[in-house]
């Protein structure tokens, strides 16, 4: 059935008498804290004087109906039905929910500077919740390391206490966190026992599964593993059809854009690639508007719409540098040295994917990719074979850790450029490394 046929299952439930007043308060604290209407909350699942009568404690809610709301105020459950002991918890609380509004908002030191306040003072289950907080926005803020570590502290007490829920969604954390230093490995293991715990109804939560199972299809990716990323992926599609989360759908959209390139279907990718570039515009989310572009703009390099690719560069660039996103830069930085070779200018790729390697907030495998550029653009210069061999050599042992396939890329980008050059012999010893470490995947 159409998406925009598709009827919506709406939750109707009758007033039952007064129930708990605390867990109504709780949510129009949760509620006018991250500042939104009774109306809001309701959206097209209740009706406002349902939502009205839980926050006066005249209704129960049915568990649909409070992993509904929960998801909608951005807690899990748990944290929903348990409220603080005393004053002191509850007017931190609010604190914390303000956090993680400034971290939702992208302002991400900002929620850490709050969190590492928050911390000594916070008790009981609020402990956890803190470190967890200051975790993901030290993480966000490109201070990884110490985000796991709070993360690890967090998971821990989680699994004491036998929350499984919130045990799920630190994983998912631990994923991105490892993700963004390219530990792909250690975050496609996080993700894994994240999905797990979905798959077992550990977690409710149609937003949060939708987030994980596009994590999960762009970390495969990465790894080369395209038939597990597109079984994600087909049930990620089916699944954003159904939530009203649009931060949620703008990243599948860009995790889409990239599996499609890496797949060879350059029409698809640059569809979703102006999806989530529309999405994240809608958001007015700047950060990850520059890194639309930069997705865009890569899209654009591969199917040689060089005029294209230059445009969506240039405004990736602007905003890395407005937002003083390094990581971003280096990957822009990367793309134009692509787009350089690709347009004939050698001498320009070799400097642009020179800056790139040495940025200082370039990760290892921006790194490694860019020292693959620029060994293939030094190819296209009147550099020796030596250099060249030496470029590729340097090349070849710097992506090694990030991959069998991204090592045979490397190959086959060096035994091309050998066949060029007239080095038959050595060409041949190439295509049979790179056939050598493809095959475990073609078996």
């Amino acid at each position: 059935m159409p998406a925009s046929t598709k009827s919506r299952r709406v939750v109707h439930q009758k007033a039952k008498g007064p129930v708990d007043p605390g867990l109504g308060r709780r949510v129009r604290e949760l509620r006018e804290a991250r500042k939104l209407k009774q109306s809001d909350l309701a959206g097209t699942d209740f009706s406002k004087s349902f939502i009205s009568l839980v926050e006066t404690g005249r209704t129960r809610m049915s568990l649909r109906a409070t992993q509904i709301v929960a998801a909608r105020l951005g807690v899990p459950v748990a944290e929903l039905i348990e409220t603080p002991v005393g004053e002191d918890q509850r007017a931190l609380e609010l604190q914390l929910v303000q956090a993680e509004a400034l971290l939702a908002r992208g302002q991400a030191l900002d929620a850490a500077r709050i969190g590492e306040q928050l911390e000594h003072q916070a008790t009981g289950s609020l402990a956890p919740r803190v470190k967890r907080l200051r975790g993901r926005a030290l993480a966000a803020a490109n201070r990884s390391r110490d985000g796991i570590r709070l993360l690890d502290e967090a998971l821990r007490a989680y699994r004491a206490a036998g929350n499984r829920e919130l045990v799920a969604r630190t994983l998912y954390d631990l994923a991105v966190a490892h993700a963004r230093l390219e530990e792909q490995g250690e975050a496609l293991n996080f993700a894994l026992q994240a999905e797990h715990l979905v798959n077992e109804g550990a977690v409710v939560d149609r937003t949060f599964e939708l987030k994980l199972l596009s994590f999960l299809a762009g970390t495969l990716v990465v790894l080369s593993d395209f038939g597990a990323a597109d079984l994600r992926t087909e049930r990620a599609k089916a699944l954003a059809e159904d939530v009203g989360d649009p931060r949620a759908v703008a990243n599948l959209y860009e995790n889409l854009a990239v599996t499609r390139q890496r797949q060879g279907d350059f029409d698809a990718a640059l569809a979703y690639a102006r999806r989530s570039l529309q999405a994240y515009e809608e958001l007015d989310s700047k950060a990850d508007v520059g890194s639309a572009w930069n997705t865009l703009g890569w899209v654009y390099v591969a199917r040689g719409q060089a005029a294209r690719a230059a445009e969506a560069l240039t405004q990736a660039e602007r905003l890395a540098t407005e937002h003083k996103d390094g990581r971003l830069m280096s990957y822009v930085l990367q793309n134009r040295a692509e787009l350089e070779l690709a347009r004939g200018n050698p001498d320009a790729a070799v400097t642009l994917a020179q800056q790139s390697m040495d940025h200082p907030e370039a990760s290892s495998r921006c790194r490694a990719i860019s020292r693959l550029v620029r060994a293939q653009a030094l190819a296209k210069t009147k550099a020796s074979d030596a250099q060249v061999n030496t470029a590729f050599r340097e090349a070849i042992a710097e992506l090694e850790p990030h991959g069998r396939r991204m090592s045979a890329r490397a190959y086959q980008a060096l035994f091309e450029t050998q066949v060029a050059r007239g080095q038959a012999k050595p060409a041949n010893e190439a295509a049979k490394r790179a056939l050598e470490l493809l095959q475990p995947r073609l078996a």
